[in-house]
């Protein structure tokens, strides 16, 4: 039987060793880094209240992060591991203080087979950033909910206006704690009300100025969020199938790693008791945690598969991101695992056993669909656009036709970050020769440093010039370009 050590940090050892595999496999494996790690390295050249397709905070975070340790892809696989392994780290806290150490271990362990944390753990976006606020209120619920202070509310306020400065999917998670505040009776409690009161005034005045920039927008997250998925306007029967199509790609795609190793973990149990708990008042505060805990992993794919059933919306796989790991716990209570149990029993050898067996699948299975390996994915994946060989390909031309170093490069967003991290100049990038949605060039800019175009396969002006797989380029030299521009 295998026992939770006691004042060994093993929560800690385990994030660590499971992020160095992680990162180092994923790093071998690409040719490319994730295209929302580009899209982040391009927007953090200039700081804005907003960009064109999402709201700032995460943009500063990488600005911050770029100024300790340079502008490179490491630093957004960092910075993502980093709040990813924050996440999970509150998650299995929280875990530990309403049911227990080893059963914290076990949701931990779970939790790391989830495919949005392993196969992405490199990457920096939104969606990661989203993760972080949303399990920082998770653990400033609970202590509301037991230990109320005015400190908790105040400091649900900044989180809830940061959250939602960095995607407006927050609105979830905010959407759950009215529900606790609602279900637990708070609203009887009037310091509990003037909490509630100073949350939403502190998340409103840090959330404003980002309103005020959106109001001055054409072209902002709203309007790309329409186009790209809320406005999608399904029929009927599409959003019966699509939104079925995205609640079991959530449970059985993204999450089977945890459900197999919980349904280990619940046939090791079999035929032990569970010890019940020794007075009420423990019972009470458990019955509080498991409400908590029900309404982070449930609340957020019911509220947004009637996204998709009611309003139409094109649901998105990735928006899964920032809830999965709470249906762990979900999972936990459905198959009856118990920290008593667990300390009894074999449940916790077993996890162990099935964390190294399903990384290590997860792992081959990452190695075996890339370039490298003998069954790769059929469908060209991002990671294996040839970046470095493109840039090998088009620098030297490109700045002899220049007369200098490139400073900026033209073209579609993903291929034209990825060239520019591969070149040392590390030039700006014009996101699709728009400069209403690329505030870090001015069009001044252009006319003193010149401009590389790119120009994807079949696409471009006759006097193109087209290196490997049909991409092509041209230069537009500095000292009076503007006009060829505009």
């Amino acid at each position: 039987m295998l026992r939770v050590p006691q004042g060994i940090p093993v929560t800690l050892l385990l994030l660590l060793l499971f992020s160095a595999v992680w990162l180092a496999h994923l790093d071998s494996v690409a040719l490319t880094p994730p295209a929302d790690n580009i899209e982040q390295l391009t927007w953090m050249r200039s700081l804005e209240w907003g960009y064109y397709k999402h709201p700032p905070v995460p943009t500063w975070v990488l600005w911050a992060a770029v100024q300790l340790i340079g502008w490179s892809a490491w630093t957004t696989y960092l910075l993502g591991a980093l709040l990813t392994l924050a996440s999970l780290a509150i998650f299995a806290s929280l875990l530990r203080d309403i049911h227990g150490r080893a059963y914290a271990l076990v949701g931990l362990m779970a939790a790391l087979g989830v495919t949005f944390y392993n196969g992405r753990l490199n990457y920096y976006n939104h969606n990661v950033v989203l993760m972080f606020w949303v399990a920082l209120s998770a653990w400033l619920w609970w202590r509301i909910l037991t230990r109320p202070r005015w400190g908790w509310w105040l400091a649900l306020g900044v989180v809830g206006g940061l959250g939602m400065l960095s995607k407006y999917q927050y609105a979830v998670a905010a959407t759950g704690g009215l529900w606790l505040f609602v279900r637990h009776g708070l609203w009887r409690d009037r310091q509990q009300c003037q909490g509630l009161a100073l949350a939403v005034v502190v998340g409103g005045v840090i959330f404003m100025p980002h309103v005020v920039w959106l109001l001055e927008q054409a072209r902002g997250p709203i309007a790309y969020a329409m186009h790209s998925s809320l406005g999608a306007d399904l029929p009927l029967l599409r959003r019966l199938s699509a939104t079925a199509l995205w609640l079991l790609d959530w449970l059985f795609n993204r999450c089977l790693p945890a459900v197999l190793l919980l349904l280990g973990v619940h046939w090791a149990q079999r035929g032990l008791a569970p010890v019940p708990l020794e007075s009420s008042a423990d019972r009470a505060l458990q019955a509080r945690g498991n409400s908590l805990l029900l309404c982070w992993g449930v609340l957020p794919p019911a509220f947004m598969a009637a996204m998709g059933v009611l309003g139409g919306v094109d649901l998105q796989l990735q928006w899964g991101t920032a809830f999965a790991l709470w249906t762990v716990p979900v999972l936990m209570a459905a198959l009856g695992v118990r920290e008593a149990t667990l300390r009894a029993g074999r449940g916790l050898c077993w996890a162990v056993g099935a964390l190294v067996l399903l990384q290590a699948v997860l792992v081959w299975q990452s190695y075996d669909t890339s370039v490298f390996g003998r069954h790769r994915t059929q469908v060209g994946h991002w990671r294996e656009f040839p970046s470095e060989a493109l840039a090998q390909a088009v620098a030297g031309p490109a700045r002899q036709a220049l007369g200098g170093p490139i400073k900026i490069i033209s073209g579609p967003a993903s291929p034209a970050g990825a060239l520019a991290l591969r070149l040392p100049e590390k030039p700006r990038v014009l996101i699709d020769g728009d400069l209403a949605v690329s505030p870090w060039i001015s069009a001044q800019d252009m006319e003193r440093d010149g401009v590389l175009e790119l120009w994807p396969p079949g696409a471009g002006p006759s006097d193109v010039h087209r290196v490997m797989d049909g991409w092509g380029w041209r230069v537009r030299e500095g000292d009076g370009v503007g006009s060829d521009f505009f």
